[in-house]
């Protein structure tokens, strides 16, 4: 929509000009003519402005639409199934590197189209903020940044303070009472992801 703002705030005043020039090698000025012009070219400009973020919602929701079917694949349940053991210190890192990959991708989309608030209050949303925390937690986001030698997982760490502020607000006591309430849930979770 705000393009559409946007798109009029640069057509108005390029039709009111056609119009006074128009008017002008007329001899004459007409203001019903005029107005009649700028009404129609305004109304254009919104139908341009609006068929245009209807699109952008369209592909984005769409290519939600894919992420959510690579999420429920069978080679994704079979990562997910195998990634982290419950109670256990051990990862299977190969496997964590394709989620948190995966969940990059829907981060850097919503990064992307922050008007899209579906992609943070899905279900794929609530897996993202959960394996990130975890991983995060468990120090698996700093191992794998210092074996890659690069800051990885930017865009998802993003999306996680974003889901973070929207869940638990802007405190900072409030933010860790969330994430502890979270961690409490870590084992159940594990269970779930390996009964999938």
């Amino acid at each position: 929509m705000k393009t559409a703002f946007k798109f009029c705030g640069v057509a108005l005043p390029l039709f009111l000009l056609l119009a006074l020039i128009k008017s002008a090698n007329n001899g004459h000025w007409d203001a019903a003519t005029t107005f009649s012009t700028l009404l129609v070219g305004f109304a254009a400009a919104l139908v341009v402005g609006w068929q245009g973020y209807l699109i952008k919602r369209q592909i984005a929701f769409s290519t939600y639409l894919d992420l959510d079917k690579e999420w429920n694949s069978a080679e994704m349940i079979e990562a997910r199934q195998t990634v982290h053991a419950p109670g256990s210190k051990e990862w299977n890192h190969s496997r964590l590197e394709g989620i948190l990959e995966f969940f990059e991708k829907l981060a850097s989309m919503y990064k992307l189209s922050k008007d899209m608030p579906f992609i943070y209050q899905s279900t794929l949303g609530w897996y993202a903020a959960r394996y990130f925390l975890f991983a995060r937690e468990h120090d698996q986001i700093r191992y794998l940044r210092e074996l890659w030698k690069d800051h990885l997982y930017q865009d998802l760490e993003d999306l996680y303070t974003f889901y973070l502020t929207n869940e638990a607000g802007r405190n900072k006591t409030a933010q860790k009472e969330w994430e502890a309430e979270c961690l409490t849930t870590e084992h159940k979770f594990w269970e779930q992801e390996r009964k999938d």
